[in-house]
């Protein structure tokens, strides 16, 4: 059906945003394409020259139901916060073979993205 605002799960794409290395967090464990656009906020503009923001990692999976784990909730009543979220299980193993896009100069070092050859 043309138009049709519910696809079957192998239709389905959700775009998602973080800057952790892996860890991927959603309100919902829907299971579908994800791409995950892994960003860094670098106030140097060193790392690609007068741009703050950097793109150092890209991947497309397909997760399943099954795939998210109950994080539950710190946010208290009234004052504001998320309610309760879901993430990937294993998601170093999870995401490991679904990277399209790897920035060149990044990598993770101590959990953190950094320059590969130990630059500022």
């Amino acid at each position: 059906m043309v138009g049709r605002l519910n696809p079957p799960p192998e239709q389905a794409l959700e775009s998602k945003g973080t800057t952790r290395p892996w860890t991927l967090q959603s309100r919902y464990n829907h299971a579908g394409w994800y791409i995950i656009w892994r960003y860094l906020v670098d106030p140097t503009k060193s790392i690609k020259v007068g741009k703050a923001v950097l793109i150092w990692r890209v991947d497309i999976a397909f997760l399943r139901e099954n795939d998210w784990k109950y994080e539950g909730s710190r946010a208290s009543e009234g004052r504001g916060g998320r309610t309760h979220t879901v993430g990937v299980k294993l998601p170093a193993s999870r995401f490991a073979g679904a990277i399209v896009y790897h920035h060149l100069k990044i990598v993770l070092r101590h959990s953190r993205p950094a320059f590969a050859n130990g630059e500022a």
